[in-house]
């Protein structure tokens, strides 16, 4: 352990002990006087989300074909601790399926998403969202408003719902669809093959994309069986009129399998970390 003598050891240990620790933990926070790293929970994520410390970054999804070319944005919502550190999902994630955490994060996400809609009228823009969020009143009037805020608002916007979420409440999912795609309003279907599809109930909804669960992606140029479910689901999207997208591309090897199975879109960090303001 450091020996710390100064205020510049002082900052410096904070630095690389808690805020950059070498081990890479992030999600965690060193506590070397007790010996142990403290995890967050539901608690620290609300405080992140209720003290506003909370910002959506954007992660740039590309179009597939003769020249990849940007063809939206896809927003997602980022928690920080009291360090400025970042609170992995994972970490809040069972506490926001239970409780009212998941809706507060689902609006506030929407919120901000909208709000870069209206700032940014050539832009368009993929928000998820879960059908628990079709049961909340202050989510349903964030989007009414926002629609409201500008001509042709519903038009740029892309609502993520994933296929375990839509699967649970179909009927309710399906309504709501209908509903918001008289305003223009695209879908995308979330965690594509995680395993909880029913073809039968796919057939009813009318989703405009599909983003192919990201464990399928992963080293999928070394993955003969990836490759074959993604291209399995890649022919079923088509099957259903939905454009396909590769979340997580982390290489050119998966990259140009991926465009070798038929991939429309593909995001991930082989086309650059995402951004913290458009």
């Amino acid at each position: 352990m450091m020996v710390v003598t100064s205020l510049g050891d002082a900052m410096h240990f904070v630095r690389q002990e808690i805020l950059e620790p070498a081990d890479g933990s992030a999600g965690y926070l060193l506590d070397h006087s007790y010996g142990y790293a403290r995890r967050y929970d539901g608690y620290a994520a609300s405080a992140a989300l209720y003290e506003g410390r909370a910002a959506l970054e954007y992660h740039p999804i590309y179009a597939t074909g003769e020249e990849v070319d940007l063809a939206f944005y896809e927003a997602r919502l980022i928690l920080q601790d009291d360090f400025g550190r970042r609170i992995p999902p994972s970490e809040y994630a069972e506490s926001a399926e239970e409780g009212s955490l998941g809706r507060d994060i689902d609006t506030v996400t929407l919120k901000m998403g909208l709000a870069t809609l209206v700032a940014r009228p050539d832009l368009r823009l993929k928000i998820p969202m879960s059908a628990r969020a079709l049961a909340d009143s202050r989510w349903r009037l964030t989007l009414e408003e926002g629609l409201a805020a500008g001509p042709y608002l519903g038009e740029r916007l892309i609502l993520e719902i994933d296929e375990p979420s839509a699967m649970a409440l179909h009927e309710a999912v399906r309504r709501f669809m209908a509903e918001m795609q008289c305003q223009g309003v695209a879908f995308a279907l979330g965690c594509f093959g995680s395993g909880q599809t029913n073809f039968q109930t796919l057939r009813r909804f009318h989703f405009d994309l599909a983003s192919i669960d990201p464990n399928f992606v992963r080293e999928i140029e070394s993955d003969a069986d990836n490759q074959v479910v993604v291209g399995a689901l890649i022919s079923v999207a088509q099957q259903f009129d939905m454009f396909t997208v590769a979340p997580g591309v982390s290489s050119p090897e998966e990259a140009s399998c991926l465009m070798g199975l038929g991939i429309d879109c593909m995001t991930g960090r082989f086309f650059g970390p995402p951004l913290a303001r458009l």
